[in-house]
């Protein structure tokens, strides 16, 4: 009987690193008490640090195993509490690898594996620094593909030179295109967390600081403190930039009989590979600046957190796409989406519901503005330049809310949301439940709310159409039934 085997040593430096990712502060925390403590204490808290940081990682390592057989994945982990792990191939979700750059040289990999069953935020299997032969092995007992010389002996100390090909019956491949993919990054919203977290963190300062640095900056011109903001601003934009032309370097997509496979990323190469069977639904994403470009960024909706790293827990499979492509692109690869753009004249919002859009997104912001602006005068009444794009937000989604039926199980809805349109193409077997509801008065005008959820990741997907016609949503409720 083959015997578990143990991750490669390298392992043990990735073990080391989540462990001081997640506790790095207890290092600033000694150093913050060091001089406040006797020498017992000194070597106390150094031992403690040493044994938690440096040997618990050690203990993980050496108590982890794993067992690729025929039939299944066989995982064997803990230090106090042992866990054995069989996950059957039919019952996988997702696989995914991730290939650091110092990993590429020894032909090792980190493997993730999801199932739909799955709860929180780690993947059920999680093996760092394994030979790419593993994963080799374990989708060719997924999908009975015939064991090549390199991907028989997976052993966690020797690797072959070069990794066996695990698509073998390719279909479709796409590459993104680099000036497209310059536009995605250059209309990337990573710089609103970095604006966030900026602000966050000037909250946090002593008073005594930033009262000093206004009092500062009073005597400075206005053209200089603008010109700051303006380079700060400029730093961040390029940073986010940045970031997102490494994460999505080299994106491919590839298609074979049964699944899709998406490669990216510069310094870490994430591969991750789901059955085509289990895709719950297609988003097509565009913000408003990407609509002015016409550009569009095409996800997948799964039952499993395998892209918790893209947008929303979806998995992207074209980040930049040309819209009068898109579908021309995309239809090679999930057969079940229409091959043009499709017509939606269906499930619209009415001319005269549309101010009631408007209406429930200036009930959203006219109480904080009247908070900030009685709290924080007169600056804090600039706030109220929110109503007016809170209006203009309202009319966006009821422009942008539609849907079609385009064929007997095939529904297309499309939404609205902060300055965002998104369409979702759902085959009428992967839709959980579909719910209508309207109100007494929406009743008299003819309206009604339409809510479709659909699994994603490790929850739900609510897709809400927004007061439209009460006979057509009744006519899609009785086409859900039926």
């Amino acid at each position: 009987m083959t015997q578990p085997k143990h991750t490669h040593p390298l392992g043990y430096l990735q073990h080391t690193a989540k462990q001081l990712k997640d506790y790095w502060f207890l290092i600033l925390l000694a150093l913050w008490q060091w001089g406040n403590l006797s020498a017992f204490w000194r070597l106390t808290m150094v031992l403690a640090l040493v044994v938690w940081l440096l040997v618990w990682p050690l203990l993980q390592w050496l108590t982890l195993t794993y067992l690729i057989e025929p039939t299944a994945v066989v995982v064997n982990s803990g230090i106090f509490i042992r866990h054995h792990q069989h996950i059957p191939y039919s019952r996988i979700q997702t696989v995914q690898r991730k290939q650091w750059f110092y990993l590429r040289p020894f032909h090792l990999e980190t493997v993730q594996i999801e199932t739909a069953s799955h709860q929180d935020d780690e993947p059920e299997v999680k093996l760092p620094a394994v030979p790419t032969t593993v994963a080799d092995t374990l989708n060719a007992y997924r999908f009975d593909l015939p064991l090549t010389p390199d991907s028989a002996p997976a052993t966690a100390q020797t690797a072959p030179e070069t990794a066996a090909p695990d698509l073998p019956d390719i279909r479709q491949r796409y590459v993104t295109n680099p000036h497209s993919m310059v536009l995605f990054a250059l209309t990337g919203t990573g710089i609103i967390p970095l604006a966030l977290v900026l602000l966050t963190l000037y909250g946090k300062l002593p008073h005594q600081w930033t009262d000093s640095l206004i009092n500062d900056a009073t005597h400075w011109a206005v053209p200089l403190l603008i010109g700051g903001a303006i380079l700060v601003l400029l730093v961040a934009w390029l940073g986010a930039f940045a970031w997102i032309l490494i994460r999505y370097y080299h994106f491919t997509l590839t298609r074979t009989s049964s699944q899709l496979q998406v490669a990216k990323g510069l310094f870490q190469r994430n591969t991750i590979t789901a059955p085509l069977a289990r895709v719950q639904a297609v988003r097509c994403k565009q913000t408003i600046l990407r609509q002015w470009l016409h550009l569009q960024t095409v996800q997948i909706l799964l039952a499993s957190k395998a892209a918790t790293d893209d947008d929303n827990d979806d998995l992207v499979i074209l980040p930049a796409i040309v819209q009068s492509r898109l579908y021309t692109t995309l239809n090679p690869f999930i057969d079940w989406t229409p091959p043009m753009a499709p017509r939606l004249t269906q499930l619209i919002v009415p001319r005269p519901a549309r101010w009631l859009l408007s209406r429930n997104a200036v009930l959203v912001v006219i109480l904080p503005v009247l908070i900030v602006g009685w709290l924080w005068q007169p600056w804090g009444w600039l706030s109220a330049l929110l109503i007016p794009l809170a209006i203009l937000q309202g009319q966006y989604a009821a422009r942008n809310t539609a849907g079609s039926l385009l064929t007997h199980q095939l529904l297309v809805l499309q939404t609205g949301h902060f300055w965002t349109r998104e369409t979702f193409f759902v085959r009428k077997a992967q839709i959980q439940s579909l719910r209508v509801t309207w109100s007494v008065w929406m009743q008299k005008r003819q309206l009604a709310h339409l809510t479709v959820n659909v699994r994603h990741g490790n929850h739900n997907q609510e897709i809400t159409l927004r007061y439209i016609s009460a006979k057509q949503a009744e006519r899609l409720y009785q086409w859900y039934k039926a």
